[in-house]
């Protein structure tokens, strides 16, 4: 029995890539949520994520600034916010899949 790869191919990220996704993630917990936006040039939305920040960690104790910045640096490095990731995609995200029209 043969089996197909459906599942589109990827390369792994390079050294240097890796290297700053780990600073993103470091800068977005640690310092303010939103900073991988703001060193991307994406500043109006990483204010809003600090401000986002700073309101979750009122409202919701460290879980909501740890929350605002894992989705911070998820959209920065995957262009998905956070629970995009847990979803399942819908019909229309996935590929076509090869055949003939009907």
């Amino acid at each position: 029995m043969a089996t197909t790869a459906t599942a589109t191919a990827r390369s792994a990220p390079t050294v240097s890539e890796q290297v700053a996704n780990g600073v993103k993630i470091v800068a977005n917990l640690a310092l303010l949520p939103g900073s991988s936006q703001i060193v991307e040039g994406k500043v109006g939305s990483g204010v809003v994520y600090g401000l986002a920040g700073f309101a979750a960690r009122a409202v919701f104790g460290p879980i909501g600034w740890i929350a605002t910045g894992l989705d911070s640096y998820s959209l920065s490095s995957s262009g998905k916010h956070l629970w995009e990731h847990l979803t399942m995609p819908r019909v229309d995200d996935q590929p076509a899949k090869p055949g003939k029209p009907e």
